[in-house]
């Protein structure tokens, strides 16, 4: 997901008054059809969702593709999440974080996202004394946590691109993506690969992208039936009722992982003192 022109950076002049609203649907990632993912969630990620590698501003970085067509099937009618986890970025919404430096990051907020609100029912930006929120302390810890994980992806990263692992996507026939320039991994470059080059690989914590990737190809054919079946469910009628659901539901559930609950936001974060805010 890309920090866009709407997003602004949280300041106690801006949002000392606000408050914001935790998201209820993931209608938002229609809007996106790659999703940036780390280290520490790719097993979880390739479980449902196809991993491919997209070059931006950080360099090349793997992402969760949510679509191949126009309209993801992943996201019900009525907003729910179709898969069986949802990467951890999405869950923040509509917080995102933009790096000042390799340890520091701004934290920004989506204004266009209808999630800031004056509501005082709404969780705050702010405390009365000017301090961050709690619940905006958590959402602080999880941008910490995850610059973390950033640096680690990007030595990965850096590994892959070294040994030439990665060669563009073909999508399958007669798709045409809604993003130019994804990559996946080359099979059969990493069957070639010695000794030297797969330690390297190893020493940068690569390897398991690498084959997680491997695995999230296999579910392109998934994803595309699904979203043949989801363009054909009559609009006026609520997905969850109509009988395309409820065979869309079962492909994804199908790719569920040994899990007993999805990984919720509280994974993800915990408590920061205001001191560690960095705000």
């Amino acid at each position: 997901m890309s920090a866009g022109p709407t997003l602004t950076p949280v300041s106690h002049d801006r949002h000392g008054a606000l408050h914001w609203r935790r998201f209820s649907s993931y209608a938002f990632v229609q809007a996106h059809p790659v999703v940036p993912i780390v280290l520490g969630e790719h097993e979880q990620v390739a479980a449902c969702l196809p991993i491919l590698f997209s070059p931006g501003a950080p360099g090349m970085w793997p992402v969760a593709l949510t679509r191949l067509g126009a309209q993801s099937a992943l996201v019900a009618g009525n907003g729910a999440w179709r898969g069986s986890y949802a990467p951890s970025i999405l869950r923040v919404h509509p917080f995102h974080a933009r790096a000042t430096n390799s340890d520091e990051f701004a934290l920004m907020v989506d204004e266009a996202s209808g999630l800031v609100t004056d509501d005082p029912d709404d969780p705050p930006f702010f405390t009365p004394d000017g301090a961050l929120a709690p619940d905006l302390v958590q959402v602080v810890d999880f941008f910490r946590n995850r610059v973390q994980a950033e640096g680690q992806t990007r030595a990965a990263m850096h590994a892959i691109t070294r040994a030439g692992l990665l060669t563009p996507f073909a999508p399958p026939q007669g798709r045409v993506l809604p993003v130019d320039g994804l990559l996946q991994v080359d099979r059969q470059a990493l069957g070639r690969l010695g000794r030297v080059a797969l330690a390297d690989l190893h020493r940068a914590d690569a390897l398991g992208l690498v084959h997680a990737a491997l695995v999230g190809q296999h579910h392109l054919g998934l994803l595309a039936h699904a979203e043949d079946q989801f363009g054909r469910a009559a609009p006026e009628v609520a997905p969850s009722d109509t009988p395309a659901d409820a065979a869309i539901s079962g492909f994804f559930d199908a790719l569920a992982t040994a899990q007993e609950q999805e990984p919720t936001l509280a994974d993800w974060i915990s408590p920061v003192s205001k001191s560690d805010s960095g705000l």
